[in-house]
């Protein structure tokens, strides 16, 4: 505080209150200042927090999103790839029984040793069993002769008969009736797909 030169000077205490009002109105201001800027700081600091907070929110929330996208892709890669695999996989069979019925309908040569393997097959899997052959009509002649050296194949007949139609083979019925024998085309086929349906895949590429 400025000190007073004469006490009951009018002039120096004037001078005095002015110079003291002073002080105390910078210091005021001065402190006000003070306060302004310490709150601006922490609000600015407050605001980079929360800009921060919500940079890193929105990042979460893109890199949740592409995660979801991501796999939603990879599902759908999978779901198309197992319909492609199917389908490739039905086309290739498809083919494969045309086929097997063009070489029973003409007959062929590849056809007649199936039927031959078929009757043997059934021939021994009879055994002991006195068994009749039935037969496509195209294939009673082709099917006597080969039942001819097969002791237990009591007859061969056209499996019209019996109120059946098969693609090719031949279907076999005990002599008592009790057993039959199925060693026609269709079954020979569904077993042969069982067996090569991993090798299938494999030739396709999966």
């Amino acid at each position: 505080m400025p000190k007073v030169e004469t006490v009951g000077d009018v002039k120096n205490l004037t001078n005095y209150m002015a110079e003291d009002a002073k002080a105390k109105i910078a210091k005021v201001v001065d402190e006000a200042v003070a306060e302004a800027e310490k709150l601006l700081e922490e609000k600015k600091t407050e605001l980079l927090d929360r800009a921060i907070l919500d940079v890193e929110k929105l990042l979460s929330d893109a890199e949740a999103r592409l995660n979801a996208e991501k796999s939603a892709l990879e599902m759908e890669k999978k779901r198309k790839l197992d319909e492609l695999k199917k389908r490739l996989y039905q086309e290739v069979i498809e083919e494969a029984w045309r086929k097997a019925l063009e070489e029973a309908e003409k007959g062929s040569d590849a056809y007649k040793r199936f039927l031959e393997k078929a009757l043997r097959a059934l021939s021994e899997e009879a055994g002991e069993d006195r068994v009749i052959v039935y037969v496509r009509a195209q294939d009673l002649e082709h099917a006597k002769k080969v039942a001819k050296g097969l002791k237990n194949v009591v007859d061969v007949r056209d499996v019209k008969e019996i109120g059946k139609e098969i693609k090719g083979g031949a279907l076999g019925r005990s002599e008592s009736g009790g057993v039959w024998y199925n060693y026609t085309l269709e079954k020979f086929f569904e077993e042969v797909v069982r067996e090569i349906y991993p090798k299938v895949l494999e030739a396709l590429g999966f």
